[in-house]
Order: C-alpha cells, then structure tokens, then sequence
C-alpha cells in the first residue's frame, strides 16, 4: 500500500526558553499535539516497526527523553497518535451533526464518517491499528477499523435522541448502533476499496447510503 510522505506538523510551537524548565501549560498542551501529530506522521510513513523514538524526537525537534517521560515506550506514543488522529477526524463529525430527521441524521453522519475512512490517513491509520492488534494485549477496542468504537458511539448518541429509546431496550440499540455502522461505513468501504463495485465519488456513496437507510429504516416512523 503506498502511504503518503509526511507533511510538516500544523502546530506551531514557540521557541524554547533558554533557561530551560517546565514549559507554561498551554505550551505543554500544544507540545503534545505537535509531538502527536508528527509521530503519526512518521509512523504512518515508516510503518510502526520502522518508525524510532530519535527518528520522531528529531522531526519533532524534541529530546529523545521528553517523548519517553510523556510517553513510556513507543508502543505507548504508537497508541496515543492514533487515538488523536483518529480523534482530529471524528470530532468535527460529531460537533457538526445537523437537526433534521432520524434518515437525514444518519445519513450525514454515515457519508462524513465513510469520506474520512477513505482518506489515506485513515487507511494508514488501519495498518497502524492492525499492528497494535497483533503487538498488544489490550488492542485498540478491538478493532481494525480506526475510530469504530467512536463512530458507534455517534450513531448511539443520534439514536438515543429519536423516539427509538421508547420502543428498544440497551442493549438492542447498542446492536443497532453497530449494525448502522457496519452498513453505512464498513461495507461500502470494502465495496469501493476491496470490491471495487462502486467508485468512490459523492453520488455514488450518497445514493449507495440512501438506499441502505431506506432498508434500515423500512416501516419505521421515527422522528
């Protein structure tokens, strides 16, 4: 798979103090994210094998022994980067939801949710998930996909502010939270990107999502 070259870090940070110390708190919040966001470059680049800690401490023009005393072990920093890349692409997702019906909320949800999964970000993100997977004892939730916990928890939260709280009980919404999931995000994924059956283009998605809301919300009146 051909990943992206890593791009230089949106933070931007000031210089340090010459006389050394702990860095004011804020500056301590933005040096997390700018380290975050250059070690998810570096590893989606180099692959978690073949990133190092003085590989990333350089990019990120930080001591080798500040990503160990913020982070532990690279595994640990591997961890932290992916759930704050997974975080910068769900987030908006869920600041953003419109009002409207139950289908016109999913269905927003559902295509912003599949666009970023197909960004190549996202697909080096899996790689990265995978490794956690077989490397970890306590993998990632679980999961392959990046940000599947996180998308379920915003389909669940649309869900649980319709009428269908009244007519289902927890644990049947949460199954439905994950079967909504599974039908607007992770099949059409592996449609376009394994399958190829449709390509990945905005009417294409929006009418494949459509018809699938259409079959998830079959004779059901929900506001």
């Amino acid at each position: 798979m051909t990943q992206q070259s890593p791009k230089a870090s949106s933070t931007s940070l000031p210089p340090r103090d010459p006389k050394g110390g702990r860095p004011p708190q804020d500056i301590a919040a933005q040096l997390g994210a700018h380290i975050l966001d250059v070690a998810l470059e570096q590893f989606i680049h180099r692959g978690a094998d073949g990133a190092s800690m003085e590989a990333i401490a350089a990019a990120a023009n930080v001591s080798k022994r500040t990503l160990y005393s913020r982070f532990g072990a690279k595994t640990k920093l591997l961890r932290a980067a992916v759930e704050h890349g997974v975080y910068r692409h769900l987030r908006p997702i869920a600041t953003s939801i419109p009002n409207g019906s139950l289908h016109d909320r999913l269905l927003y949800v559902g295509m912003k949710m599949l666009d970023s999964s197909l960004k190549r970000e996202v697909i080096g993100l899996e790689t990265l998930v995978l490794w956690l997977v077989d490397h970890e004892v306590e993998s990632l939730a679980n999961t392959t996909m990046p940000g599947a916990p996180d998308g379920i928890r915003i389909i669940r939260s649309i869900l649980d502010n319709s009428a269908l709280p009244a007519t289902m009980d927890d644990d049947a919404l949460q199954f439905l939270a994950r079967h909504i999931f599974d039908t607007l995000v992770t099949v059409p994924r592996n449609l376009i990107l394994i399958r190829r059956e449709f390509p990945n283009t905005t009417a294409a998605k929006r009418a494949y999502l459509m018809r699938a809301l259409d079959v998830l919300l079959w004779k059901r009146d929900i506001a």
